[in-house]
């Protein structure tokens, strides 16, 4: 091989490796609780194949990125507010320019937890226990602050039919809603409060594992409600709504699990409010009572947003 050959190789070759380094997902380790439960102190997230291409692209709402905060190294957070929007936090919720911003199924599956409350369960009804849930959590027990009460809080059953179509009602406040179910299915169903709307949406489940409680939600949840409506005179109750589930006598409860959705607080400061210019984002974590974030750095530019984190599947 003449020289100019080799030297035209040698530059291929280095091209292809270093291609081949910026195409590979990049890795970082969790530290602490910001983003808890659904990420633990030493787990790994990954993000997608060529990270560097996140740079360009715009980050969307409730998505996880590794981020570099003002106060130097990285951490994950979820987006939370987006250019030029005022955003809020009112009673655990957030708002955007004045609108609650409620959570499509999927995002509420990334970001809610399991708790172990003390259903009243029968092989075919699941309810909700009455009185206020407060944001307590097991994995935290060490975390030092006042418990608040959570009025986004809902039911996930698992049901199964027999030989013959069944009949699920699901009660939510005021509302009644039913849905025929065919035979031999296996279904999943999550219902409750969300945001400052009612919502339910049930949905075939072809994947037999069980859900335990204070796992994470199914990864396989429908992109949208099959119900949703804004709840009414309730702004001053801590109580969640009444919340259960029935099956006709073909069918069979065979899980029942309680969740509660993220309960955002303020700073210490007592703010709730940030406006956001063309550039910046909010950022926040799963777990507002152990996550430092944008209620603490502010707003962040959009070159701080590195790499983003895909759903895991």
């Amino acid at each position: 091989m003449s020289g100019r050959r080799a030297v035209a190789a040698a530059i291929v070759a280095a091209a292809v490796a270093a291609g081949t380094i910026l195409a590979r997902p990049a890795r970082y380790e969790v530290e602490g609780l910001s983003m808890a439960p659904g990420l633990m102190p030493g787990d790994i997230v990954t993000t997608g194949w060529l990270p560097a291409a996140d740079r360009f692209r715009r980050p969307r709402r409730f998505e996880r990125w590794i981020v570099a905060p003002p106060d130097g190294g990285t951490a994950v957070k979820r987006v939370a507010g987006l250019p030029l929007e005022t955003v809020e936090i009112r009673a655990g919720d957030l708002f955007a320019n004045g609108v609650v911003v409620r959570k499509a199924p999927t995002d509420l599956a990334a970001m809610a937890m399991l708790i172990p409350l003390p259903l009243d369960t029968g092989p075919h009804h699941a309810r909700l226990p009455a009185g206020e849930v407060h944001d307590d959590d097991a994995f935290a027990a060490e975390v030092n602050r006042p418990l608040e009460p959570v009025r986004d809080v809902g039911l996930m059953v698992v049901l199964r039919t027999g030989t013959t179509t069944s009949l699920v009602t699901v009660r939510l406040g005021d509302a009644a809603l039913r849905w025929r179910i065919p035979p031999q299915a296996r279904i999943r169903l999550i219902a409750g409060r969300l945001d400052g709307h009612l919502v339910a949406v049930a949905w075939r489940d072809r994947k037999a594992a069980p859900a335990a409680v204070g796992a994470a939600f199914p990864s396989a949840v429908p992109a949208a409600w099959s119900f949703t409506e804004p709840c009414r005179n309730d702004p001053d109750t801590t109580m969640p709504p009444r919340c259960e589930v029935r099956v006709s006598d073909t069918a069979v409860i065979d899980e029942a699990v309680a969740w509660r959705d993220v309960h955002l607080r303020p700073t210490a400061d007592g703010t709730t409010s940030w406006r956001l210019d063309g550039g910046a984002y909010l950022l926040l974590g799963d777990f507002p009572s152990g996550s430092i974030d944008s209620r603490t750095w502010g707003p962040l530019p959009a070159a701080a947003l590195r790499y983003r984190v895909p759903r895991r599947r």
